[in-house]
C-alpha cells in the first residue's frame, strides 16, 4: 500500500448498542475522516435499521450474526457487556480493536480478560474517555510534570449530576445496576477517577460507603448505589476524599481541588486556576470547551494509534483502565465489607494479573 493510499485509509467500524447520542457520536467518528461505519446493531431493530438509512450501512438486531458477518476493525460497544460480551470476545478474537464507552467492563476480572485477550490478539481495547480531553484536565496532567507533586498532600473530588454532556451515547439499557456492574460508582464517575488514577497513579488503600436514597425502600438493593463517599491513601502522605450523588440534582461537572504545601489548584473542564495558601489567586487559564470537540479528539487519537501505531501512541492505556476498574472494584469490596479495603488485594484475588501502578 502506497503512503498515499495508507493516509486516505479508513478503520472499517461498526457499532454495537443505539442509545440517546448515537447519530451524533457516529457521525462524529466519520467526520474525522479515519473511520467508516459500515454496520450498527441494536437490540431493538426498529433502531438499528433508522440508524442504518441515516449512515448508509447495514442493520442487525442479531448480535452473534453481527459479530460473524461483519469484516470490521473497530467496534464502537456502547451496550452493556452483561449483553454481549460472548460477542465483543468474538470481535476481538478476529482481530478486531474495540472502542468501549465507559466503563471499560462490568467488573475487574471481566476488564482484565478483556484487555488480556486483546493484548493476544495484538489490537486495542480503549475505554473511551472524552473526559481526558477536556482542556482544564489536559492542562492539569502538563501543570503537575512541571512541579514537585509529592508537595500535594490531599485531592477532593465532588460530583454534582446534570447533564452530562460528556456522555458520547445516553443509554436506555442500564435497567439492572447489578448486571452491569452498579450505578454510580462504575458508570458514572468512571472517567474522573480515571483522571485522579492517571495523574497521582493507584491509591494504597480506600474506604468506601454507599447508600440509595429511592423512595421505594424494597427496590434499593436492586436500583444500587445513588450515593458514593470515599477515603483515599496514597503514597508519600498524599489524601483523598470522593464525593458523588444524583441526589443533589443538576449542577456543573466536578471540580477537581488539589492542595499543597506551596500552592493549591482547582480544575474543571474548561478551566486551570492556582492559589497560594491565603486564597488568592495567582494564576488562570480558562478554554472554550464544546463536548463535540472532546469526542472528536478521542476519535482521532484512538483511529492514528490504529492506523499509524509507529509514529503515534495512545494517549490513554489500557493498563490505567484496568487500574481504575482495580480501584472501583475495591471500593465496593470496602462497602460491603465496612472496612478499608487494600487495592494490592485486588491484584493478588487475579491470577493472571501482576500490576504496577500502586
Amino acid at each position: 500500500m502506497s503512503t498515499e493510499q495508507q493516509n486516505n485509509r479508513k478503520l472499517k467500524t461498526a457499532c454495537l448498542g443505539l442509545g440517546r447520542g448515537a447519530g451524533q457520536l457516529l457521525t462524529l467518528a466519520q467526520d474525522t475522516g479515519l473511520y467508516e461505519i459500515i454496520s450498527v446493531s441494536d437490540s431493538d431493530f426498529a433502531v438499528a435499521e433508522k440508524m442504518a438509512r441515516q449512515l448508509n450501512c447495514t442493520a442487525f438486531d442479531d448480535y452473534r450474526q453481527f459479530a460473524l458477518q461483519n469484516n470490521i476493525e473497530v467496534l464502537i460497544v456502547a451496550e452493556p457487556l452483561y449483553k454481549c460480551v460472548e460477542h465483543i470476545r468474538m470481535a476481538i478474537n478476529k482481530k478486531c480493536h474495540i472502542l468501549k464507552l465507559p466503563p471499560t467492563a462490568s467488573n475487574f476480572e471481566q476488564a482484565t480478560e478483556l484487555i488480556n485477550l486483546a493484548q493476544k490478539n495484538n489490537v486495542k481495547y480503549v475505554t473511551a474517555s472524552p473526559y481526558k480531553f477536556a482542556p482544564g484536565f489536559e492542562r492539569l496532567a502538563d501543570y503537575l510534570k512541571t512541579v514537585d507533586i509529592k508537595q500535594y498532600y490531599f485531592v477532593n473530588i465532588c460530583v454534582a449530576f446534570g447533564e452530562d454532556f460528556f456522555a458520547p451515547i445516553v443509554s436506555d439499557s442500564l435497567a439492572d445496576p447489578k448486571l452491569n456492574g452498579g450505578r454510580v460508582l462504575i458508570n458514572e464517575c468512571f472517567e474522573l477517577l480515571g483522571l485522579v488514577v492517571s495523574n497521582f497513579l493507584l491509591p494504597q488503600q480506600i474506604y468506601a460507603l454507599l447508600t440509595n436514597k429511592s423512595s421505594n425502600k424494597k427496590a434499593r438493593q436492586f436500583f444500587g448505589e445513588d450515593t458514593v463517599t470515599a477515603s483515599l491513601i496514597f503514597k508519600e502522605g498524599l489524601i483523598g476524599t470522593f464525593l458523588a450523588s444524583q441526589q443533589t440534582g443538576t449542577g456543573a461537572v466536578a471540580p477537581i481541588k488539589i492542595y499543597g504545601v506551596e500552592n493549591n489548584i482547582v480544575v474543571t473542564p474548561n478551566r486551570l486556576a492556582i492559589y497560594n495558601n491565603a486564597g488568592e489567586l495567582i494564576d488562570e487559564h480558562k478554554y472554550p470547551l464544546k463536548p463535540e470537540k472532546c469526542i472528536t479528539e478521542m476519535f482521532i487519537d484512538t483511529g492514528r494509534a490504529i492506523l499509524e501505531p509507529k509514529q503515534y501512541k495512545l494517549r490513554t492505556s489500557s493498563r490505567l483502565d484496568l487500574g481504575t476498574m482495580a480501584l472501583i472494584e475495591a471500593a465496593y469490596l470496602s462497602a460491603r465489607t465496612g472496612m478499608p479495603e487494600a487495592l494490592r488485594k485486588i491484584f493478588e484475588m487475579s491470577e493472571n494479573e501482576k500490576f504496577s501502578l500502586i
